[in-house]
């Protein structure tokens, strides 16, 4: 996940950047001490979450969310904040923010908030197929077909032709009802699958690519650094690293 840190104190700043970069995926491009340079780093460059106080230099965390939100809907937030007035937490409520945690707070509680956002992020995406009327037994079987042959170096016209319709109706009905490319959905799909096997040591690095249908290691490798910050291999190497990391005694 792409997570954006935004707060007028450095060393909160640099300790969330730890926090974030410590797991496996997350990784944060830029952090901001005010709220107009990350809304413009934002449109620019997107993210998937937004962490932010809410008392900033210049405009509030909360006006910020405001507009981020006009700007680009998909992003979630997560206010840290040490101001726990009800008017605040209301309106981060009517705002849509995901979690609203109070300063200080601890790593655990941080981590676990973004484990949960991106546990709900996958079904977010798949769910978001079922919110239109038309089509959705179409777009459902897509989806269980990718599931199903992940593995296989199958064609959109394999996939039309075992759902019974045109490969353009295929891709434009997905477009349209998703709104995501079917071959974004699918190699998203595939990526998923590689984090389980990079997490199961009984599977080498170099297979799999093979054991998600990607035939091009070099290929799997660039789109899965793309998406996760880092190679397939240093995935594995920081996710083993976790497993056995002691944890903190001065950590609360």
């Amino acid at each position: 996940m792409k997570i954006l840190i935004v707060d007028d104190e450095p060393k909160i700043r640099k300790g969330l950047c730890k926090i974030v970069e410590m797991h496996p995926g997350w990784y944060v491009p830029q952090s901001f001490a005010d709220a107009e340079s990350a809304i413009a780093f934002l449109r620019d460059n997107g993210a998937d979450v937004v962490i932010t106080d809410i008392h900033m230099p210049g405009l509030t965390g909360l006006d910020m969310i405001e507009q981020m939100r006009s700007a680009c809907p998909k992003v979630v937030f997560i206010i840290l904040t040490g101001y726990g007035k009800f008017e605040y937490a209301q309106r981060a409520i009517d705002l849509g923010v995901k979690k609203y945690l109070m300063k200080p707070t601890s790593p655990n509680e941080i981590t676990a908030a973004l484990e949960q956002i991106e546990a709900d992020t996958p079904r977010k995406k798949h769910a978001a197929a079922f919110q239109k009327p038309t089509n959705n037994l179409i777009i459902l079987r897509a989806m269980e077909y990718v599931y199903l042959h992940y593995r296989d170096r199958f064609t959109l016209r394999d996939m039309a032709a075992a759902l019974y319709i045109s490969p353009n109706y295929l891709s434009d009905l997905f477009k349209k009802n998703t709104g995501m490319r079917l071959s974004d959905y699918i190699t998203e799909v595939r990526l998923e699958k590689a984090r389980e096997y990079l997490m199961d040591v009984h599977y080498k690095v170099r297979d799999v690519s093979t054991l998600v249908g990607i035939s091009d290691p070099r290929y799997f490798s660039s789109v899965f650094r793309k998406k996760y910050g880092m190679t397939p291999m240093e995935f594995r190497n920081e996710y083993a690293s976790r497993q056995f990391e002691e944890p903190d005694p001065e950590e609360n």
